[in-house]
């Protein structure tokens, strides 16, 4: 039930972005009609488009699942018990040498403290592993600048759903919000003139980008809540911090500070709830 809910949601999403798009777009928008043979052959194409997409998605999904419910290392183990012994608020004791010489054999890179590593999310690092996750999920001729631009729009969503958990049942702020940073860079990328022949790639970068990042908030925010629920605020929070050191800093820049973020992991996500009856613009 969960699933078929979320895939109405984004298609009629998608369908009313597609929409949008071709009715600010005056060059080409009327080469196609919906009833000829040709538009027929459009629709059928973005409809197996959609299946293969959700497809995809269900696999990488699962296969996220598995990778994060994998236990701690010995030595991350071991960097836990050190961890434990330091007293102080999260952020310092993230801020202390055992965590920084962790975080520089994770990244490659040294930080003064964990403030300075939150401060620089999301990393090129990061940045290039979305762009690789988007080039794997779609077709394999969508230009560079498309995919930077849907990793781009990736980051940018990522903290909206943390803000804002039921953004996706709110049409009023969510259209407008993709329109501005994903619809309209992309639209500088492919022209009028070929705006026809990519909608079926449009359709499933707005697909993609939108449940690539809905999947990754909900699977990390429901591994890091079990943490907490085992292990307790403390321990729970290393856990996630240890085990999953970039997402964690990405998910800590989104709020103002840790005490927020453990109150956003406590918190069960709001995914099928009524929409919302306020509206509003979303920057």
């Amino acid at each position: 039930m969960k699933q078929n809910a979320v895939k109405f949601r984004i298609l009629f999403l998608v369908f009313l972005l597609l929409s949008l798009y071709i009715h600010n777009t005056t060059e080409g928008a009327e080469e196609i009609e919906p009833e000829t043979e040709a538009g027929n052959e459009l629709v059928g194409e973005m409809m197996q488009g959609v299946e293969d997409v959700m497809a995809d998605h269900e696999k990488r999904k699962k296969a996220l699942e598995e990778l994060i419910k994998k236990p701690l290392t010995e030595a991350q183990q071991k960097l836990l018990r050190q961890l434990l012994k330091q007293t102080g608020a999260l952020d310092n004791i993230l801020s202390s040498e055992p965590y920084l010489v962790y975080l520089k054999s994770e990244t490659g890179k040294a930080y003064k403290d964990f403030s300075d590593y939150v401060a620089a999310m999301p990393t090129p690092k990061q940045k290039t592993k979305v762009l690789f996750s988007f080039k794997e999920a779609l077709p394999p001729n969508t230009k560079a600048k498309a995919l930077s631009i849907c990793t781009d729009y990736h980051f940018k969503f990522r903290s909206l759903l943390v803000k804002e958990p039921n953004i996706l049942e709110d049409m009023n702020a969510l259209v407008p919000f993709q329109t501005k940073h994903l619809m309209e860079p992309l639209r500088a990328t492919y022209p009028a003139g070929e705006m026809l022949s990519h909608m079926s790639e449009l359709m499933q970068m707005s697909m993609v980008s939108t449940l690539i990042a809905q999947m990754n908030t909900e699977v990390f925010h429901d591994a890091w809540r079990d943490h907490l629920e085992k292990h307790g605020s403390s321990e729970g929070l290393l856990r996630c911090a240890i085990a999953t050191p970039a997402e964690f800093a990405l998910v800590r820049s989104f709020f103002e500070n840790a005490a927020a973020l453990e109150k956003w992991i406590q918190t069960p996500l709001k995914t099928e709830g009524a929409p919302k009856e306020k509206e509003g613009k979303v920057d």
